[in-house]
């Protein structure tokens, strides 16, 4: 093959739905789903298990059209839905949602969450279940919790893309409400 061919591949830039862009705590994402578009912050990188990627809070309700940077605002400072891994920086960048802006993290978000989980069926009674509890660098076993204690966990796990839409417009994960 000639060098002329390697030069016509050479693109100047990459495309705009593959650049990387750099994450700020606080960027705020617009998802769109079913039910109108969701707006999610991301509050943490967790260094302990990069496995899980980008702490986020889903924010509440949709909307139609995509709200002014004061509605986006008090928006923020309203209790999350539920918290959740998701690697939404990479949809990002390939198109799939988009950066809408970056905005303080409100104080009750501040502090990395506890997560709850289990090895045991969703099918069973919640209250029989066998509970971990996880603060970003160690979990520990706690055995059973009652439906408000469990509340006041977010589910440790995370979502790709069409699983985070999914989860949002239902509420749902694995069978188990997330809010």
């Amino acid at each position: 093959m000639s060098k002329r061919f390697f030069k016509q591949l050479k693109a100047k830039k990459p495309p705009k739905a593959i650049r990387r862009m750099r994450k700020k705590l606080g960027d705020v994402i617009e998802i769109p789903t079913s039910k109108g578009l969701s707006y999610v912050q991301y509050t943490h990188e967790n260094k302990a298990s990069p496995v899980l990627g980008s702490l986020i809070r889903v924010l509440e309700g949709f909307s139609k059209t995509r709200p002014s940077n004061e509605e986006l605002s008090h928006l923020i400072k309203k209790p999350h839905r539920f918290q959740t891994f998701c690697p939404v920086h990479h949809s990002v960048n390939l198109g799939f949602f988009e950066l809408v802006g970056n905005f303080p993290v409100p104080d009750f978000a501040k502090k990395f969450p506890t997560f709850k989980s289990s090895n045991t069926s969703h099918k069973i009674d919640p209250e029989k279940k066998k509970w971990w509890l996880w603060d970003g660098e160690k979990s520990w076993k706690v055995g059973e919790l009652s439906v408000e204690e469990q509340k006041k966990y977010p589910f440790k796990g995370g979502f790709n893309d069409t699983g985070l839409v999914t989860a949002i417009e239902n509420g749902e994960w694995g069978g188990r409400k997330l809010c």
